[in-house]
This record gives C-alpha cells, sequence and structure tokens, in this order.
C-alpha cells in the first residue's frame, strides 16, 4: 500500500471513532477551532468577546498565549469589529459601562476611541462623540481617553468639537472638582485640552472655572453667587496652609478633596478630613494609608465604625458605582498591610477587612437563588496559576475562581465545591470559608492539565445528582478523552436529569467550552456584575 493510500485509510478510520473516544484534540461534528492550548472549543461570537475584553481586558493574557501577544490578539480584533460593524460595538460598550459591569474603564475608552477616529461611517464617528461624556465620567478617564485619541491619528474637527462638548455641558461643580482633582494624565492636562478644543459658553461661573484651568489664576464674576467656586478658592488658600492640621479645617470648611492639597500637607488630619470630603472610592484604595498614618486603628472605634458602615452601606456602594473587583483588590492588600510595590505598611484592622469581604458579595447587588442542585467546578490546572484577572496584581485565575465560586456557594442551598484538572478532587471548601481560606484553598490545589469535562464524568461515576454544572476557568482546555459537551451529554443520558452548563471564564480569551447553539450551555464572565443574576436565571430555567 503506498503513503497516500495509507494516510487516506487512516483519515476514513479517524473520522469514524466516535467522539467520546477522540478526545479534546479532535473537533466535534459541530464547529470547533483549535485554542492556544492545541485543543479543540467553541469560538466566541463578536459580542461575548467584545464584553469579555471589556470586563475582563487583556491585562496579563494566558499562560499559553502570553500576555503581549493576547494584547495584540484583542487589539486586532477590536479594530476589525469596528471596521465591521462599529454600531455593534459602540452599543455592546454602552450596555456595559451604563449597568457598571466592568471594573476598569480602559477597555471601553479605547473602544471609544476606536470607534470615534476610525470607524468608516461618519455618523458611528458622531455617535462615539456623543457618547463621549458618559463614558468619561471623570477628568483622568478623558485625557485617558485623549491619550487614545492622539495614539490613532490625533486632532481633527469632531474630536475638537467632542472634547469642547464635554467642558460645555459638564455640571460645573463636577467640572470644578475636576479642575483640582484631575490636573493631568498619560501625558496630558486639562489644559492642554482646552486650548486644544476651544470650548464657548455664556457661563460666567463656567468660564471661570474653565480659565482657571488654563492659567492656574481664578478671577470670580463681578456680583455673582458662585458656590461651585469655593472648591477652586480653597484650593488656593490651602497651598499657604502651614501644617496638616490647618489643611484639614480647609478641607473641611471648603468640601476640597484630598487631591487638592499639596502632598507635603497630607498627614494625619488631612486623612481624617478626607474621610468626609472624598468618595468611597478614594476610601478603599487608601485603606492601607489610613492605617499606616494610624488614623484608621483599633484604637479608634468611632472612626472604624464610620469605616465600616461606609463600606457596607448597599446604597453608597451602587451610588458610588463600586465594583466588586474594587472592593477584593482593596480586600487583598489591605489584609496583607503592605503596598503592592512593597512601599508602606501598616496593621490592618479586623472588621475593615470583614466589612470588606461584605462589600465584595453585597456589589454584586441582590443574588435571586436558583434553588437546584449545584457542583461548583474549579479548574485549578497549572495555567490558572498564572497571569492577573483584570489587572489586580496578585490575583490569579484559580484565585478569582474561588471568589466568584463564593458567591454561589453562599447563595444556593445545595451547592458542592469540587477541583479540577486532569483529576478531581474535593477541595475542603465550605459557605463558612473567609473568602482569604476559599482562595489559599484553592491556589494550594494546583495540579495537572486542564479536562473540562471532568466534573460531569465524576458526577455520572459517583452517582451525584447536579442540576447546574458551574466551571470556572480560562478555557485552556486540552487533556483528557470526552469533550464537555459530550460528557454533558452522557451525563444526561445517565440519569434522566435536564442537567445544565455554566461555563464562567476568567480571562479574555475567544474561546469557550460552552456550545453556543445549545440552549443547555451558558457562558458568562467572571466578574461581570450581571452574571450571578444571569447565572441564577439560566439554572431555574429562565434563559
Amino acid at each position: 500500500m503506498t503513503d497516500a493510500a495509507k494516510n487516506s485509510a487512516l483519515k476514513t478510520l479517524l473520522s469514524a471513532i466516535n467522539p467520546l473516544q477522540r478526545g479534546q484534540q479532535h473537533p466535534l461534528d459541530t464547529p470547533q477551532v483549535r485554542n492556544n492550548a492545541g485543543g479543540f472549543v467553541y469560538a466566541l461570537g463578536d459580542e461575548a468577546r467584545l464584553t469579555r475584553f471589556l470586563v475582563l481586558g487583556s491585562d496579563g493574557g494566558t499562560f499559553y498565549a502570553g500576555a503581549q501577544a493576547h494584547t495584540v490578539q484583542a487589539t486586532d480584533f477590536l479594530r476589525a469589529l469596528v471596521e465591521r460593524d462599529a454600531a455593534l460595538a459602540l452599543r455592546i460598550m454602552l450596555d456595559v459601562v451604563r449597568a457598571g459591569r466592568a471594573p476598569r474603564p480602559d477597555p471601553a475608552l479605547l473602544v471609544l476611541a476606536l470607534i470615534a477616529k476610525t470607524a468608516p461611517d461618519v455618523a458611528d464617528r458622531q455617535a462615539a462623540w456623543r457618547a463621549l461624556p458618559e463614558v468619561a465620567r471623570t477628568g483622568t478617564m478623558l485625557l485617558h481617553f485623549l491619550a487614545f485619541v492622539k495614539a490613532l491619528g490625533g486632532w481633527g474637527r469632531l474630536t475638537r468639537r467632542g472634547v469642547a462638548n464635554v467642558y460645555e455641558n459638564l455640571d460645573v461643580d463636577r467640572l470644578t472638582l475636576w479642575a483640582v482633582k484631575y490636573k493631568g494624565r498619560d501625558g496630558w492636562t486639562q489644559a492642554d485640552a482646552l486650548r486644544l478644543a476651544h470650548p464657548r459658553t455664556a457661563d460666567p461661573v463656567r468660564n471661570a472655572v474653565l480659565k482657571f484651568m488654563v492659567s492656574g489664576d481664578l478671577v470670580p464674576p463681578p456680583a455673582a453667587d458662585a458656590p461651585a467656586l469655593r472648591v477652586i478658592e480653597g484650593h488656593q488658600r490651602v497651598q499657604e496652609a502651614p501644617n496638616d492640621e490647618a489643611a484639614a479645617r480647609l478641607m473641611l470648611d471648603y468640601g476640597l478633596p484630598v487631591e487638592g492639597v499639596p502632598t507635603h500637607l497630607r498627614g494625619p488630619e488631612v486623612y481624617r478630613a478626607a474621610m468626609q470630603t472624598n468618595g468611597l472610592t478614594w476610601l478603599l484604595r487608601n485603606l492601607g494609608n489610613l492605617s499606616r498614618v494610624e488614623v484608621l486603628s483599633v484604637n479608634d472605634r468611632e472612626l472604624v465604625d464610620a469605616a465600616v458602615a461606609r463600606l457596607t452601606d448597599p446604597l453608597a456602594l451602587a451610588r458610588g458605582r463600586i465594583h466588586p473587583l474594587d472592593a477584593l483588590k482593596a480586600r487583598l492588600v489591605y489584609a496583607a498591610g503592605r503596598g503592592v510595590r512593597g512601599k508602606g505598611t501598616w496593621l490592618p484592622v479586623p472588621r475593615v477587612v470583614d466589612a470588606l469581604e461584605e462589600a465584595f458579595h453585597m456589589a454584586f447587588g441582590q443574588v435571586r437563588p436558583a434553588g437546584t442542585r449545584h457542583l461548583l467546578a474549579l479548574d485549578v490546572s497549572g495555567s490558572m496559576t498564572w497571569g492577573e484577572v483584570a489587572g489586580v496584581p496578585g490575583l490569579t485565575p484559580n484565585m478569582a475562581a474561588a471568589a466568584m465560586s463564593m458567591l454561589a456557594l453562599r447563595t444556593e442551598p445545595e451547592a458542592l465545591t469540587m477541583g479540577f484538572a486532569d483529576q478531581f478532587r474535593a477541595l475542603g471548601i465550605t459557605p463558612r470559608d473567609s473568602l482569604e481560606a476559599t482562595m489559599r484553598k484553592a491556589q494550594s490545589a494546583s495540579f495537572g492539565a486542564t479536562d473540562c469535562a471532568q466534573p460531569m464524568r465524576w458526577a455520572a461515576q459517583a452517582n451525584v445528582d447536579v442540576d447546574t454544572f458551574v466551571v470556572y476557568t480560562d478555557n485552556e482546555t486540552w487533556a483528557g478523552t470526552v469533550h464537555p459537551s459530550v460528557a454533558l451529554d452522557q451525563y444526561r443520558q445517565r440519569t434522566g436529569l435536564a442537567a445544565r452548563l455554566i461555563v464562567v471564564g476568567l480571562t479574555a480569551t475567544q474561546f469557550s467550552i460552552a456550545d453556543p447553539h445549545r440552549s443547555d450551555m451558558l457562558d458568562v464572565v467572571g466578574f461581570d456584575t450581571a452574571a450571578p443574576d444571569l447565572m441564577s436565571a439560566f439554572a431555574r430555567g429562565e434563559l
């Protein structure tokens, strides 16, 4: 037999092998693609892939693709999508922004800049510029957006008018805060933007603020009642304050944020005042500094009570657009007692650590239990210990999986948490475990290569009744002899249960093990604030 004949016969033999025996290194009959690990999975559609990028970004990539290659892949996809359907990209991005589903603004700002500067249709570019005030909610976000704009082609007529529109219509009280809080970012200043945009307004108070942002001089309009200008007046007066006590008094008198105080004056009294003048986002980011200067300590019960009350106030969390990942990051850093870059140490206050854990769960909103029998399967393979989730230092995918699984474990009356790689093992995680203990158990359990069919196969062999399988993974599946979708079918046939599979992706890859064409499988994005409710509704059969 010739070599050509042998190859033809082998190809015919392989195509006849049952998918159960062919494993994940071979595609099923349904459309699949090869992922970065060499296994066959499902390619995400444009909407799902863009949502994943907006929520998770591309920081850290995956172990297989690498951070730099993964970022290039994401950027190429965004450019192609904007070229193909800019209106779709804008709609999805605005949906995510309006619902507060993403922890970081940078991905949305990049998508908006790509549409505003590169969309083929001028109507789409105009729509992007109209959306700018909604997406760039702070002065820092606007300046970061302008850095993207410069990289994508610089300033033109639409750019000038779009940026001017922000300054002309922003609430004047917010504009005043921009003037003292957000002076520069990414090589840009508010003065740079104003000189290029040339906003025009007949409002004398707004003009006074804009002039201050450009020249640093405040010239109040004559005979005008302008309370909005008091923040700028306080900012100017605090420059001459002799010490932090005097600076703190000025902060309280003028409602001045701590960013308006010179760095050399930011002592304990200024930080104490900032707990009243600054928002919840600032508090989350500066808990370590507050404890470092011994403002927030076990000796000051009143101040600890105030901090805990703010951190666990559901209305304050919603009003401040606090994302669960913000609370989780704050907890990881504060509980560690040292800064991410090793600068500064402090003694964490236990009640504050507990409040941050509560804030993490509360930031997802009220989740209605599905009331089904859940098997929560955490991918603990080697790839899950690499990289960062959504740019949070030290937060690996398997730690993120543990944190996400705690939501369901504490919500659902019947839920079991297990770990899988090429085997299936108990992790010893219980609903009473702290977030830190849960992540530690997952982090210490890394073993083997990824086989995402393990949860369904184990449940079938162990005769465990499961209505909802929830797999937390970075989607880099390749090991094993059975495709996950086939394993789900096998389980349903063996038990007679109409089991469903939810796949929670924790990195912004373009792949999923959930078949998008099947109604009993759902792909969601980890740390999307919409995910828990969506998963619960799907488990109840409402989707």
